[in-house]
């Protein structure tokens, strides 16, 4: 049963069987939020209560309407993504979400590796971010850059459930971030900026 007095917030997230898309959807669950797992096979992801999977990638414009729409926040784990591939596909998630209109636009969180487009002394490394830089200040969706610190692959929602002592270093600090970046989307932190996650009781910077 949900507890009225937790906010109902609409979370969805790509590429969600990444371990901090896993740690994402436990943390989500744990606050009660309603969370959406955002992928291309539905078949991909166990079932549990509470959490929705929807059919979505970031191939494309209109397959991220469609995964979007109605929701608060979407988190793009990018993490594991070439850095080629990138600004396809976060031109898809910017432009999925303008074409939601203003008043349908979620609070976007693209997480990955952003050391490149922060501070790089490739040329080809500067020409990608400047455009992806352009791309999300000349949209005016509310967004923030968050760099990921190095998480264990292969973690999984059931190896953060337990009490806090039980769980695994590795997991706990998975969990450390996502719990951090839940934080920034509930109270409105960081927009238009790069945040930066120190992976140990949620530190950020």
């Amino acid at each position: 049963m949900h507890n009225l007095e937790t906010p109902r917030l609409k979370l969805g997230v790509f590429n969600p069987l990444d371990s901090l898309g896993q740690a994402l959807i436990a943390a989500a669950l744990h606050r009660q939020y309603e969370v959406s797992a955002l992928l291309d096979d539905l078949n991909g992801i166990t079932a549990r209560p509470g959490l929705r999977c929807k059919l979505g990638s970031l191939e494309s414009v209109e397959t991220v309407k469609q995964a979007i729409a109605g929701l608060d926040g979407v988190f793009a784990c990018l993490g594991g993504e070439r850095q080629e591939d990138l600004p396809a596909h976060c031109g898809c998630l910017i432009d999925g979400a303008l074409a939601l209109g203003d008043a349908g636009a979620p609070r976007l969180f693209l997480v990955g590796r952003w050391e490149w487009l922060v501070d790089s002394d490739d040329s080809d490394d500067e020409a990608l971010g400047a455009g992806l830089r352009r791309s999300l200040d000349a949209s005016g969706l509310d967004w923030t850059l968050v760099e990921m610190p190095p998480l264990a692959a292969g973690l999984r929602v059931d190896d953060f459930s337990g009490e806090a002592t039980t769980i695994g270093s590795e997991a706990r600090r998975a969990l450390d971030c996502a719990e951090a970046l839940l934080d920034e989307l509930r109270l409105g932190l960081h927009r238009h900026q790069c945040l930066r996650l120190r992976g140990a009781n949620g530190g950020r910077d």
